[in-house]
């Protein structure tokens, strides 16, 4: 049974929020480029939750990231969700199977060592959501 593991933002005008989450006592405790991505992920811990709030700064102004937010402006981008190691290429296999779009035909890195999928919004009622096992 996979967990939720963080919730990703789309920001476009990171010093405010992070201003916003520090007022909150919510700290960024991790940043990591991630340029497969075109992004740079900052991550706040919940304290009391074993899920995190990734907010994705854009790296490159014509990568995915920074057309999301033209298109739909900055908010919630996408749900992810952990699974073990050796169950990501079954699960996307068993997805394409029953005519699930993925984002990608094969897992790319991610931030925090991990591999990942999406599957499409245009399959998932609109939501964009990443799938992710660890590497090692």
């Amino acid at each position: 049974m996979p967990n939720l593991n963080h919730i990703g933002i789309a920001v476009h005008n990171l010093p405010a929020l992070k201003k916003l989450f520090s007022l909150l006592k919510l700290e960024i405790i991790h940043v990591e480029a991630v340029p497969e991505q075109d992004v740079t992920a900052h991550f706040i811990e919940l304290p009391l939750q074993p899920t995190h709030l990734e907010l994705l700064e854009v790296t490159d102004p014509k990568g995915t990231l920074a057309k999301f937010i033209d298109k739909k402006g900055p908010g919630i981008h996408h749900l992810s969700f952990l699974y073990e190691k050796g169950q990501l290429v079954p699960l996307c296999e068993k997805l394409k199977k029953h005519n699930y779009k993925l984002v990608y035909d094969n897992p790319q890195h991610g931030a925090h060592r991990m591999l990942i999928n999406f599957v499409h919004p245009k399959s998932a009622g609109g939501i964009l959501i990443e799938l992710m096992e660890p590497q090692d």
